[in-house]
């Protein structure tokens, strides 16, 4: 992708790379470092969203079978119910601060 891609359409600057290469040369640097900073601050975004996706995803996967296992643990060993729930309580809180704090 060039960085001319990603100029607005309909701008003075948009309409083709050719209007980019009528402008002078520095100020076609400073457009594409400013057109770079924005790609970088775009991918960024996008991996700091796929990151805590992922990170939601897992912890959910995990709270489930946590408490699909304190739900059996119940049935077999119910004298341990107060215990199964203070860990997977816990195990959840921690899950959900570590979202939180992601990105």
């Amino acid at each position: 992708m060039n960085n001319t891609e990603l100029l607005p359409t309909g701008s003075a600057l948009g309409q083709s790379s050719q209007n980019l290469a009528s402008l002078s040369l520095g100020i076609q640097r400073q457009t594409r470092r400013e057109v770079e900073r924005v790609q970088a601050r775009a991918v960024v975004a996008k991996l700091t969203e796929d990151g805590r996706a992922l990170l939601t995803h897992t912890a959910l996967e995990h709270v489930g079978a946590l408490t699909a296992l304190e739900q059996h643990l119940i049935t077999v060993a119910p004298l341990g119910e107060a215990r199964y729930r203070e860990i997977v309580d816990s195990y959840t809180l921690g899950a959900a601060a570590a979202i939180r704090r992601w990105g």
